[in-house]
């Protein structure tokens, strides 16, 4: 007999399950180390430890962290240098002090060096479970935020276009080159504007981004135009030695417009 309503299979859902927070511990203590390890894997997360600031910077550079959690006092390399080393390399990971040695010092420099927040041992487990939470809502929205900054716009038929506003780092930019060359492969785009009007500083890192960027998008058969070059962004291009001679630039966004929809209608006749 056919089997009743409550019998039938539930439908499957194909939908992945989000990969849980991973996390680093770093102390020179051990039973520090094993017993945060513990509470904040009860919460979820996939915990990792570490016993000094450069066995950690080894970890993080092997693999991908969300948060990390660390000591000020520790032999070797100390908490301090490591969060400054973290902040340059790895700026997406979120950080937290949990420290035994608290002094102002200590907490004016570590948030000179972006922790989100400064823990003092002994800590109540149920203040370092809400601290860690509230830190990797806060990467959240921060990523959130970053992605929108730098959309990918179809504003013609073969036409993207990248607005740039503000500054641009190695994680925002890896994620723009990564959102840009996906939609150029999708969309089968012809050009790609780049309008670096917004950009409020144009240093070496910057410009390296744009560059790369340029002749990434080269490869995949489509044509780059930077829009937004103002006589100061020259000038600092100049400084930098940048050389823009195989690089299309126009000064205002609609000059850029009016050359790729040019571009455009020159690929369709040929």
């Amino acid at each position: 007999m056919p089997g009743t309503g409550s019998e039938r299979a539930a439908p499957s859902n194909d939908r992945a399950a989000p990969r849980p927070s991973r996390l680093l511990v770093v102390d020179d203590e051990e039973n520090v180390r094993i017993t945060t390890a513990a509470i904040l894997e009860q919460e979820g997360y996939e915990v990792a430890t570490a016993s000094d600031g450069r066995e950690a910077l080894e970890m993080a550079a092997r693999g991908h962290y969300d948060l990390v959690l660390t000591d000020l006092r520790m032999d070797d390399m100390d908490g301090s240098t490591l969060l400054h080393e973290l902040q340059q390399r790895h700026p997406s990971v979120v950080t937290i002090v949990l420290t035994g040695y608290a002094s102002i010092e200590s907490s004016i420099d570590a948030l000179r060096q972006g922790v989100y927040d400064y823990l003092v041992k002994p800590c109540m487990i149920e203040d370092l479970k809400r601290t860690v939470r509230r830190a990797l809502e806060h990467r959240q929205q921060r990523q959130q935020i970053t992605e929108l900054s730098s959309p990918v716009v179809e504003i013609w038929d073969g036409v993207l276009l990248v607005p740039l506003v503000g500054t641009l780092d190695d994680q925002r930019a890896a994620q723009m080159s990564s959102a840009l060359l996906d939609t150029v492969r999708s969309e089968c785009a012809q050009v790609v504007l780049v309008d670096i009007t917004g950009c409020t500083v144009v240093d070496t890192y910057t410009a390296a981004h744009l560059i790369n960027t340029v002749r990434s998008v080269r490869l995949l058969g489509a044509a780059t135009i930077i829009t937004g070059v103002s006589a100061h962004v020259a000038s600092d291009l100049v400084k930098l030695g940048v050389e823009l001679e195989d690089i299309t630039t126009r000064r205002r966004l609609a000059d850029g417009l009016r050359l790729a929809i040019e571009l455009v209608r020159q690929g369709s006749n040929d």
